[in-house]
């Protein structure tokens, strides 16, 4: 880069810019089969969301027959869960206004193609409005659009550049901040408004939706939830984590609305249904890692056990009216869990069938250079290395062939790479540590070259015409990269040069220590006329420890 004295020039600028996007799709490498497990987790958190509304519906049902059968019990119990409900249903409605947004913002067309669900034959296609007239987006249409085809239909899932500032706002936070932080605030009021209408009842449920907690990222360090969930994601996350936290509010409205029913029914009531909540410890799960399923009734009798068949294995449920269903996640793609609960009534043992999806994906790890897209033979090279959902502790780094390289940890997936070598390719591999086990993550290959020459400047000039005037002010020369080489690298410094003048007496070779012109041949310049020549020849030592020559002309002008 260019040194701190010289101001950088439009063409350095677009240099930085254009690394800084290169590095950036490096370590958000993002393959089509990792957008398609996008698309299915999405899909099938939509189709979890939808049976949630059918066990709320049921929920609230039951609540309405109970306020029948005795309102003088059921009323105060009743007109909170109604309140709760407002609150909830206004929370979704914000989450789905977000996410059409979102969606409409990174949509590439003004209309979109699907098959139309109600033709019996499903040839049809309907051609669905995305945009309004003036450009903006259709809420409506958008709504209906991922209804009938899901995020199937989303060509823009792998873009890493539209969720950033929509949702996070300035890098800086000196200017407007994004939905997230709307989100975020809608999410305080909602709690608070749902425990105040709870009262007493308050400390009976938790809510979740844990919005302040701040955890680990992939690099250990403890993160906040918005930079956590929507910093430097593709859009498909962007809209996987508000798929998500619809179900958070849902679950939360369940958890609140079912504590106020058993509390109503705990003494002479009795459930005429069971919803079947199954909540799984993640939907995306990397090759090799563990699916956990904890399975409960929306309302259980603390007394009884319930029976359930759970991917082809029977439980019966826990202390907690739970029952936990584990699997390793050897094979990846889309995955289903089926399972069964029997629950004992007055009348019989009754059956409820539910199902859940889930994604494996494969190990994939990231490399990614922090200032280039080689190593540089001799000098520290700086990477970034991680692997999506493993920690920064777990993960193992060697090289392939030690006598070509090293490579040493600065922490939080922070590697560098000095090769020995002069050219060739550099092999790095990532694995995963988990006890006992390691796992192998992915491996890449770095190409190894020798630094280029440095060049002479004569103030902002790099070889060719120089004023006269510009060249009588100055007292040395200097060596540094130019813009052609986008890397972080410290000045060479100059051990001592050879100068000749054309056109002035005595002038040839003259020789000097150090960067600094003496006496003798600042005279000699103050000689020098348009028409002259002068060349110099420098020698540097090198970032790699070495010692190079360097030479460069200069042509006076007026």
């Amino acid at each position: 880069m260019s040194a701190s004295n010289c101001p950088e020039t439009p063409r350095q600028k677009m240099i930085q810019m254009m690394y800084l996007v290169y590095t950036a799709m490096l370590a958000l490498n993002v393959s089509a089969e990792v957008v398609e497990g996008f698309k299915t987790v999405g899909n099938a958190m939509s189709k979890s969301n939808e049976n949630m509304v059918l066990k709320l519906d049921d929920t609230f049902e039951n609540f309405e027959a109970a306020l029948q059968n005795n309102p003088g019990k059921v009323r105060e119990k009743y007109d909170k869960a109604q309140e709760i409900k407002k609150l909830s249903e206004e929370l979704v409605y914000t989450i789905d206004t977000m996410t059409y947004s979102f969606v409409g913002h990174i949509a590439s067309k003004a209309d979109i193609q699907l098959i139309d669900p109600n033709n019996e034959e499903k040839l049809i296609k309907r051609s669905i409005p995305l945009k309004n007239a003036d450009g903006s987006t259709n809420f409506d249409s958008v709504a209906e659009a991922l209804k009938i085809g899901g995020f199937s239909w989303i060509n823009k899932l792998d873009d890493n550049h539209a969720g950033t500032p929509y949702f996070i706002g300035n890098a800086e936070g000196n200017e407007q901040k994004g939905a997230a932080y709307d989100l975020i605030d809608k999410i305080h009021a909602y709690k608070h408004a749902v425990m105040e209408s709870l009262g007493s009842d308050s400390t009976h449920v938790s809510l979740g939706l844990d919005v302040d907690e701040r955890r680990p990222n992939a690099e250990g360090k403890l993160t906040s939830w918005e930079q956590l969930n929507f910093n430097n994601t593709v859009a498909g996350a962007a809209l996987v984590t508000l798929t998500r936290m619809k179900a958070e509010v849902m679950n939360a409205e369940f958890d609140a609305v079912n504590m106020l029913f058993k509390q109503v029914k705990s003494n002479d009531f009795s459930f005429d249904k069971v919803a079947v909540v199954a909540r799984p410890n993640a939907a995306y799960i990397m090759q090799g890692g563990k699916y956990e399923l904890v399975v409960n009734v929306g309302a259980y009798d603390s007394k009884s056990k319930f029976e359930a068949n759970v991917g082809g294995q029977h439980f019966t449920s826990n202390d907690s009216g739970a029952v936990v269903y584990s699997t390793v996640c050897n094979t990846t793609g889309p995955k289903t869990i089926n399972g069964t609960v029997y629950v004992k009534r007055d009348n019989g043992t009754e059956k409820y069938d539910f199902k859940q999806s889930y994604y494996v994906a494969e190990p994939m790890a990231v490399f990614e250079l922090t200032e280039m897209n080689v190593v540089y033979a001799g000098i520290d090279n700086p990477v970034r290395i991680s692997v999506p959902g493993a920690s920064a502790q777990s993960l193992v780094v060697t090289l392939a062939d030690p006598s070509q390289a090293t490579i040493t940890s600065q922490g939080a997936g922070q590697y560098i790479i000095k090769p020995k070598v002069k050219t060739g390719k550099i092999k790095v591999n990532a694995s995963i540590k988990d006890g006992n086990t390691t796992r192998f993550m992915g491996s890449t290959e770095f190409r190894a070259r020798p630094l280029p020459d440095p060049k002479i400047y004569l103030g902002r000039a790099q070889g060719g015409s120089i004023s006269i005037g510009d060249l009588k002010t100055m007292k040395a020369p200097q060596v540094r990269y130019g813009d052609d080489f986008a890397f972080k690298m410290k000045v060479p410094q100059i051990l001592k040069q050879t100068i000749d003048i054309t056109r002035v007496n005595g002038a040839t070779d003259l020789e000097n220590r150090g960067a600094q012109w003496s006496a003798e041949i600042q005279s000699y310049i103050q000689k020098a006329k348009p028409g002259c020549k002068i060349t110099l020849t420098i020698e540097v030592a090198m970032p790699d420890g070495s010692k190079r020559p360097v030479s460069s002309t200069f042509r006076i002008t007026k």
